[in-house]
């Protein structure tokens, strides 16, 4: 077979093309069947395109970051420090990709939801829960198997008799915020003027609320968030996109590298913070975050902001 098919051949692998269509492809363009199968096949098993194809998928990975650098910018060292206003927000954080802590949002609201509170106001709620998670080592990428319908008095109760664990867990799959009997919650919440479109927050929200040793390990988004503490303490440990190790462990949104590896690792830049009550985090579409609850926890994520803010396309970990 000459150079220039086998060539297009691997052209076409790499785009995804089924084997079988490229050796119709191939007799359609004159070449015998049995060369035509034994060239495409023979191309499949060789180690070079198997070697072409990681080159390939790590190629269009680093594609993926240079897009988001390329629409974000560069960030600036982790600030804590109140609430800028709307047009300081998109133009110094949200179009750099720079992540702060900001200590003046949550105390607006944060008295009022203690996972007690919550059960005095709203306990008959019938709330969705992930329950179960202890035994199984990706609870948040098999979350539907964990799937529990309760009241929410019957969850908090189950919360508060556990000193620690990470064996349930209300969760943002389990879109709560946005439940009829919930919407109440929302007379609470007091946010900065210009940030957020008022009408999108029950659904482009997330509560979670769960015991001292909940995690939700390294992970990235596809949506700027802003993460507020309202009870308890969360530590979270923050990397850039551009985080080549991380990529390269990249399954999905996830990353297969632990955490401690990333703290551990002097090449890697990233921030180790304890986000305390009443303070709110601001996490750029794709930055990699691992956060693990140090005590009884409430927070609540927006990502219903006033600006686009889907960067779906975003999958690095998807590329195949």
């Amino acid at each position: 077979m000459a150079d220039e098919w086998q060539r297009w051949v691997v052209e076409n692998l790499l785009r995804g093309v089924e084997p079988h269509e490229l050796v119709t492809g191939l007799v359609e363009g004159g070449a015998p069947r049995g060369l035509a199968e034994r060239t495409v096949f023979e191309i499949v098993r060789s180690p070079g395109f198997v070697t072409a194809r990681d080159r390939d998928h790590w190629a269009k990975r680093l594609a993926q970051v240079a897009r988001l650098l390329s629409t974000v910018g560069k960030p600036s060292p982790l600030e804590r420090r109140p609430a800028p206003d709307a047009f300081e927000l998109f133009g110094r954080y949200w179009a750099t990709s720079t992540p702060a802590v900001f200590t003046d949002i949550v105390s607006r609201w944060r008295t009022q939801w203690t996972p007690q509170s919550l059960r005095e106001r709203f306990g008959g709620a019938k709330i969705e829960a992930c329950v179960g998670r202890e035994g199984d080592p990706r609870p948040d990428v098999n979350w539907r198997a964990h799937r529990r319908q309760l009241t929410l008095a019957e969850y908090v109760d189950r919360m508060l008799a556990v000193d620690q664990g990470n064996d349930l867990y209300l969760i943002a799959n389990n879109r709560n915020t946005a439940r009829g009997e919930l919407r109440a919650l929302w007379d609470d919440v007091v946010l900065p003027s210009g940030w957020f479109d008022a009408q999108r927050l029950p659904h482009g929200s997330a509560l979670w609320l769960g015991p001292a040793g909940t995690v939700t390990p390294l992970h990235h988004d596809t949506s700027n968030i802003l993460f507020c503490q309202v009870h308890g303490r969360k530590r979270v440990v923050l990397a850039p996109p551009w985080t080549e190790a991380l990529l390269r462990k990249a399954e999905g949104v996830y990353s297969r590298m632990d955490v401690q590896q990333v703290l551990d690792d002097d090449d890697i830049v990233s921030f180790d913070l304890t986000l305390r009550p009443g303070e709110s985090l601001f996490i750029p579409a794709g930055w990699w975050h691992d956060v693990r609850a140090l005590d009884a926890s409430v927070s609540l994520a927006i990502n219903a902001f006033v600006r686009p803010n889907s960067f779906g396309w975003y999958t690095p970990g998807g590329v195949r």
